[in-house]
């Protein structure tokens, strides 16, 4: 019996390993899109992981070869625009990977490797010798960027680690105004920063609103009097005056309302965005060439105050003219309209003083309120992955004297820790900022100036945004 036993249990113990050897293999990382990119101060390769993978590195006459304890599905080559970078190559080996960089010269000394969360990403930085690099006019640190404007990084730490901020201040009087931009020409559709720089000649650029993955800016956006998208929560605003001074104003809700000739009203549900069941959205040029909706509703196209046009579906939009899209009850409202009667929009934002200014950009929660630490996101219904956590972060303050602080903050990574809502409202408050609110943030939180990435976005580049704000000339 007890023999019996002892075989029992072995059995067991080696049906337990080759269990865990299983579970082992099944859940060996995943390695994929290699990609690469360069600033003034490294080079970057990074890859997708879907969970944290172990890696050996060892050096072999111009090439660093990474040995990866995950797969990859295919082999995938990226060329740098790096002068001592010939190629980076990332091929599968059996049921595991490898990198290898190939140098035109030595493998250098000081390169990093790192892991990177949410998304996960392996990141080799290959730093650039700083005493041979050009100095770029105008992004040393603390160095004046025009008249009016400087731009500075620092390395803090408010007691979780080191954070790496970049900082635009702008003076009343300087020789550039701040304005939102969209991201694709004079649309909200998506385009990275360094190229609405290109396209619209701004000198620099922060990521500003929340957005949607449809065509949707989540939240209030209003440009040279023109609307690209609206919230009915209140929330906090950047406010661009027709002098170019900026406020931040607390608790800015849309409301919206069309009336036909017979005097019937009723509420705008939504604007610049996808049509869904009941809804009566306000369409213009900013979201396309045409609405894109389908034809189990009706469409009226207003200009100047008057119908013009009427249809079921996916009317075409031009830059002079408003398309109100109803389904449902909003449906049978606009069918009540006819070509050639008048239309009646009215819109507000609850302000007085937003509602005169032509630009107006809401994200939120409030940071600072007074020079004190209010931060609003129960009141604001700010989501828990961005109330709660800490990330990345870009956000914009006002002093007392009207000089706008323009703040991106990295995070996830293991050179900066990034914010809380409540690390970064006392941030503010130590530059000086008299009331400061909080825009998007996470992989979209990035700065360019002068044409250049100034910060390490944490998805290891770029994310298309449908708005920023920016600096242009006077």
């Amino acid at each position: 019996m007890q023999n019996q036993l002892k075989k029992w249990l072995g059995r067991a113990v080696l049906a337990g390993l080759l269990c865990s050897l299983t579970l082992t293999t099944a859940q060996a990382a995943k390695i994929s899109r290699l990609r690469g990119g360069v600033k003034d101060t490294r080079a970057r390769i990074v890859m997708d992981v879907d969970e944290p993978v172990r890696y050996r590195a060892e050096t072999s006459g111009k090439k660093l070869i990474i040995a990866l304890e995950g797969s990859t599905d295919r082999t995938q080559t990226v060329r740098v625009r790096d002068a001592r970078i010939r190629e980076a190559v990332l091929e599968p080996v059996g049921k595991k990977s490898r990198l290898v960089v190939t140098f035109r010269g030595a493998v250098p000394d000081n390169y990093k490797i790192f892991l990177l969360k949410k998304p996960g990403r392996l990141v080799l930085d290959f730093p650039k010798d700083a005493s041979s690099q050009p100095a770029a006019a105008g992004t040393e640190k603390g160095r004046a960027l025009a008249r009016g404007v400087t731009y500075r990084e620092e390395s803090v730490d408010l007691g979780a680690g080191n954070v790496n901020t970049y900082i635009l201040a702008v003076a009343p009087g300087s020789a550039y105004r701040l304005a939102f931009i969209p991201g694709y020409g004079h649309t909200i559709q998506k385009g990275t920063l360094t190229m609405i720089a290109r396209r619209s000649g701004a000198k620099a650029l922060v990521n500003a609103s929340y957005f949607d993955s449809d065509i949707w800016v989540v939240g209030n956006l209003k440009i040279n009097q023109k609307w690209l998208g609206m919230e009915s929560t209140p929330r906090t605003g950047l406010v661009i005056r027709k002098d170019g001074s900026a406020a931040i104003l607390p608790r800015l809700a849309f409301t919206g309302t069309v009336t036909r000739r017979d005097g019937q009203s009723m509420d705008i549900t939504g604007l610049n965005r996808m049509r869904l069941e009941n809804d009566l959205i306000y369409y213009n040029n900013g979201y396309d060439d045409s609405t894109d909706t389908n034809s189990y509703g009706t469409e009226v196209a207003v200009r100047n105050g008057r119908a013009i046009n009427k249809g079921k579906g996916n009317m075409p939009m031009f830059w002079n003219m408003v398309v109100l899209s109803g389904n449902g009850p909003a449906a049978a409202f606009l069918d009540g309209i006819q070509v050639n009667d008048p239309v009646t929009i009215r819109t507000t934002l609850g302000s007085p003083e937003a509602d005169a200014a032509p630009s107006v950009g809401t994200a939120g929660p409030l940071l600072v309120y007074d020079g004190a630490v209010r931060v609003t996101s129960a009141e604001e219904e700010i989501a828990p992955d961005i109330a709660s956590t800490r990330a990345p972060r870009t956000a914009v303050g006002i002093k007392r004297d009207g000089t706008v602080l323009i703040v991106v903050a990295d995070g996830r990574s293991s050179a900066s820790a990034g914010m809380t809502l409540g690390e970064l409202a006392r941030y503010f408050v130590s530059l000086g900022a008299d009331r400061a609110m909080n825009f998007d943030g996470g992989g979209s939180s990035e700065m360019v100036v002068g044409g250049r990435i100034m910060n390490d976005p944490s998805d290891g580049s770029e994310r298309p945004v449908r708005v920023a704000l920016g600096l242009l000339p006077r």
